[in-house]
């Protein structure tokens, strides 16, 4: 076996001629003695010095950000491996750095519980036991942690201590990953984050273990070339090929390549390069006020993204806005304040953090996968004081039925919303046939216009561009795509966004079906609101208010509803029989029938003091009086846009036709 096999520091060098890309072990102990990176140590100290007094973790535990049902049915869930993997790293850095043997005895005490097999039956979720692959993600996660723990803590173990964990990794972990490959899991070949987890996660233990496994070549070579290969899924401008949720996977792939330099000197300058730095940008776009991420696909809408990965893309590139995003909103583990033990790993403390500037514009537009799109008034920390988000296509992966979603914030506050996943877990079914029986999921459970209810077809569809860019004078900026091939029974169907800053948007749905039809637009607001007969709405959350009211330019008569979603058995429980919560989130609802409808959603947002009015409609056109800048008007003449701003500063027309 060559010298890269044997085992080396992972995210370490012995000195800076080995690895100039990587700190020393002196470098670290210095660096954590002051500033900010100093902050993050002393609150990792403290936990390391809390596990101390507390037992080693099992499925069984519970604590802070661990749902009860899974602590209840002692499942290997994310969660609780992640407490575990973070716990085991903890101590073993903490030990490396300070030398305290207490901290040592803390890390082997959990690490052989982890091999005990009555209380960690094995390494692997519950909820994927019924699958005929013996491995899965927490068989990735844990032999990753483990391993990278066993390999900063080597050069302290005894020989039994060494072949003790080496044996209880290879038989929780590396068999029953070997068992699986004969049965061509689709994590092999599939380039979703169970690739990057399970292949990417026994390949970095493979580096961890070194000549200390005979398997350890095979699983680096074999991991090498898979992830190698994952990279050719982003999109040209970064674009991630899973929900918005789900882009902290990417994290697994710098994770991986962080620790491949520590053994492959090629490798040195793979983070500053497509396509990471370009990935983070994409990420920043969906980023919200206060610490949160557009909820497309199976996202939490409180959730934090996961972003303590691109500190070592910045620390690659020495790119000031990479830092700021990674520091930002950045959050402890599992929502806690407790620090992901990477941060201290791949953070440069010397790289100053910024807000995105000129070189961010404040509106943008993705091609690749979900398509997605943003427009913005500003990059303040606290939230714009108006966003405006959506995205034409569906993704290959985590995607719910969502192509033209569109939503929106102001001042920090969700008004239009996206609901993500279930709250209580996933349903057992969720990722099969009856996925859209879970609103979540459907058409029904997004802004939308569907067409007698169909659902969009099942596999990734994107809508086609038919133009986009800055409105004319400054005044904001438009999307204007086709959704045809969302809806097969449809001859046309198009949506067009405009954003005119800073706080009006205008969403016009138009659609043409090959035969008499329901139609129904559906906003989804974060609280109850009533909706009047003359289809306007308004409501206060927080620092923000939004004012709105949908208008018909079609022949038939429209009615307004307003609703609230609900879970239906059989279709109410998550994949460990335990009932969904019933969070009855609500909608409102424009319906119109025929063979073709043409409506016009207006909103208007506003700082929860600015006492906004609301629309008022005479002959077809539709008004609002802005508190601070005076009257704005739109309305739909023959395919043509009106919009008029107030004092004087004229008008223009935009066409909304399809072609």
């Amino acid at each position: 076996m060559s010298d890269k096999y044997i085992p080396r520091p992972l995210f370490f060098t012995p000195s800076r001629s080995v690895a100039p890309n990587l700190r020393t072990w002196a470098e670290l102990r210095k660096q954590i003695k002051s500033g900010a990176y100093g902050t993050t140590w002393t609150k990792l100290l403290q936990q390391a010095q809390d596990d101390l007094a507390t037992e080693p973790l099992t499925p069984s535990s519970m604590f802070p950000g661990r749902l009860p049902d899974q602590a209840a049915h002692a499942n290997r869930d994310y969660t609780i491996c992640t407490a575990a993997g973070q716990r085991v790293l903890r101590s073993a850095l903490v030990f490396k750095v300070t030398g305290d043997k207490a901290h040592k005895a803390c890390v082997l005490k959990q690490i052989y519980t982890l091999f005990d097999l009555s209380q960690w039956v094995e390494w692997r979720d519950q909820a994927h036991v019924c699958q005929q692959n013996p491995a899965d993600l927490r068989t990735g996660q844990l032999s990753r942690d483990v391993g990278i723990a066993y390999n900063w803590l080597r050069s302290s173990l005894n020989l039994k201590e060494r072949q003790r964990i080496v044996a209880g990794i290879d038989q929780c972990g590396i068999q029953r990953f070997l068992d699986s490959l004969p049965l061509n899991p689709f994590w092999l070949n599939r380039p979703t984050n169970w690739m990057t987890c399970v292949v990417g996660g026994l390949g970095i233990c493979g580096m961890a273990l070194g000549h200390d496994h005979p398997k350890s070549k095979f699983l680096i070579e074999l991991s090498r070339e898979k992830m190698d290969s994952y990279q050719k899924i982003f999109g040209p401008e970064g674009e991630f090929n899973e929900s918005p949720a789900y882009a902290g996977a990417v994290g697994l792939v710098v994770l991986y390549y962080s620790a491949l330099q520590s053994i492959e000197e090629s490798t040195a300058d793979c983070l500053a390069e497509f396509p990471f730095p370009q990935a983070a940008k994409w990420l920043q776009y969906l980023t919200l006020g206060p610490k949160r991420i557009a909820t497309f696909g199976d996202g939490h809408p409180h959730a934090a993204p996961h972003v303590a990965h691109y500190a070592a893309v910045a620390a690659a590139t020495g790119d000031p806005v990479i830092q700021g995003l990674s520091q930002q909103f950045r959050t402890g583990i599992l929502g806690t304040d407790i620090p992901d033990i990477f941060e201290i790993v791949w953070s440069n403390p010397d790289i100053p953090a910024k807000h995105p500037g000129a070189d961010y514009p404040r509106h943008v537009t993705f091609k690749a996968h979900g398509a997605c799109f943003s427009s913005r008034t500003d990059w303040k920390s606290s939230g714009s004081d108006c966003v405006v988000y959506g995205k034409a296509g569906r993704e290959p992966a985590h995607a719910h039925c969502d192509a033209g979603q569109v939503c929106i914030d102001a001042h920090g506050e969700r008004l239009i919303v996206d609901h993500g996943t279930p709250a209580g877990g996933y349903p057992a079914d969720f990722f099969g046939k009856n996925r859209t029986k879970y609103y979540n999921a459907s058409v029904l459970g997004h802004n939308l216009l569907t067409i007698d209810d169909q659902e969009h077809p099942d596999r990734p569809t994107k809508g086609r561009f038919l133009s986009e860019g800055l409105l004319p004078d400054g005044l904001g900026v438009h999307w204007h795509y086709d959704l045809k091939a969302c809806h097969p029974n449809a001859l046309e169907v198009t949506r067009a966004v405009f954003h005119f800053l800073p706080n009006i948007i205008i969403v016009i749905d138009q659609a043409h079906a090959k035969a008499h039809s329901d139609f129904r637009v559906r906003w989804h607001t974060v609280k109850p609101t009533k909706l009047r007969p003359a289809g306007t709405f308004k409501f206060t959350q927080g620092k923000a208010t939004l004012s709105a009211c949908v208008k018909s330019y079609g022949r038939a008569p429209v009615t307004y509803e307003s609703g609230k979603h609900a879970y239906h058995a059989p279709y109410d429980c998550n994949r460990l029989g335990e009932k969904l919560g019933q969070p009855h989130e609500p909608f409102v609802d424009a319906c119109t029938k025929g063979k073709s409808c043409l409506l016009l959603t207006a909103f208007a947002t506003g700082p929860s003091s600015s006492r906004l009015a609301s629309w008022q409609e005479e002959n077809g056109t539709l008004s609002f009086r802005d508190p601070k800048r005076g009257k704005f008007s739109v309305r739909i003449e023959k395919d043509i846009l009106h919009y008029e701003t107030p004092q004087g500063q004229g008008s223009f027309d935009l066409s909304i036709l399809t072609c």
